[in-house]
């Protein structure tokens, strides 16, 4: 493939690699020898010593910007992506042709400048000796012994960074689509749980407006700050304690209506958790959960505690007296919750039971 063609290649679906400082480092740095090669630093400035710097930035620019395209490109050539060492190996020959046609043009330019004309044979005296004998490169063999190094070093170079943008571009798209699923979850698990509230709380309101007109209007006022509550928070992510406990309160008394004694609520606070956050409709699930299993009367009411402890933490604990019959549990405001802290790479629920308490304890989220 044409090296021009490399250049029109949409990039669209290959991974994005953050490299500007490294890209900026191997052009600076060796520009930077250059200059002192040439005496570039030290005065006077000469048109050929400006000549020669101007070469070799040209070089060094086109030998690691070109070469970085030819590494990146390479992963989307179609015949060899699917096998590394084929990949490496198409690779290394069109890297070490690039690099060493830029070399050798540079050197012949180099040169040009030094003896005032264009010269194709050219012998370059490394000061490498071996048995003694000093060894003497033509311009070709010079320039591809240095492509060799230096494509080398920016092959492994960009495939080491290359790799490293692919695994955190996988990590990232891993936790994209667990919050996807996760989202498509408590989604669902909202669609059960909101009709189920509506429909026992218009069946109450059904029933108070026939017996008691006037605490079914005090009922309707609290079912409206409720939902008011719920279509403004049921999209967000987290609300502060003071809040939801605003909106707990106007809940419990709509259970108060519908149950009067037969549910009693208690609250112990600390005012410094009061700015923190949770879920929103966390708390109001969990009093639900009680209010569904175990038995409201006024001789054996359900107590609920609200209170904070140590560790940012609050704990909602009920007493369990549970209802006559088998009431099969679905799990779903657990599942709820679980999910909503899942999303916020929170830890989960911490469930205690025993014969005389249902305790559930939630991390609160520092603001």
């Amino acid at each position: 493939m044409p090296f021009f063609c490399l250049l029109t290649i949409k990039t669209c679906y290959l991974v994005k690699v953050r490299d500007t400082w490294f890209r900026l480092i191997i052009i600076l740095l060796p520009f930077f020898i250059c200059l002192n090669i040439n005496q570039a630093l030290v005065p006077p400035l000469t048109g050929k010593k400006t000549a020669h710097c101007f070469i070799s930035l040209a070089c060094i620019v086109l030998v690691c910007e070109g070469s970085r395209l030819i590494i990146y490109h390479s992963y989307r050539w179609s015949k060899v992506n699917r096998h590394v060492s084929r990949r490496l190996l198409y690779c290394c020959i069109t890297g070490f042709t690039y690099t060493t046609a830029v070399l050798l043009l540079s050197t012949l330019a180099h040169h040009a400048i030094n003896v005032g004309k264009i010269v194709l044979h050219v012998e370059i005296n490394m000061h490498v000796y071996i048995n003694e004998k000093e060894l003497i490169f033509n311009a070709f063999s010079y320039s591809l012994w240095n492509a060799i190094i230096h494509f080398g070093f920016l092959l492994g170079a960009y495939e080491l960074l290359y790799r490293y943008a692919y695994l955190r571009n996988t990590e990232k798209e891993k936790e994209r689509l667990e919050r996807d699923k996760l989202r498509a979850e408590l989604n669902q698990l909202k669609g059960i749980i909101n009709p189920h509230f509506l429909f026992n709380n218009l069946n109450s309101l059904s029933s108070l407006i026939a017996d008691n007109p006037v605490q079914a209007e005090a009922f309707l006022d609290e079912l409206t700050k409720v939902f008011r509550y719920l279509l403004r928070n049921n999209e967000t992510e987290l609300t502060t304690l003071a809040h939801e406990m605003q909106f707990i309160q106007s809940y419990y008394q709509l259970l108060q209506t519908r149950y009067g004694s037969g549910i009693q609520l208690h609250t112990d606070i600390d005012p410094q958790h009061e700015a923190m956050l949770l879920p929103p409709l966390t708390l109001q699930l969990l009093i639900e959960n009680a209010a569904k299993h175990n038995q409201l009367n006024k001789n054996n009411p359900l107590y609920i505690q609200l209170v904070s402890v140590a560790g940012n933490k609050l704990m909602v604990r009920n007493t369990v007296c549970k209802k006559d019959g088998r009431i099969e549990s679905t799990g779903i405001g657990l599942q709820n919750i679980n999910a909503r802290y899942k999303m916020l790479k929170q830890p989960g629920l911490i469930v205690e039971q025993n014969e005389k308490h249902f305790d559930v304890i939630l991390s609160l989220v520092q603001v």
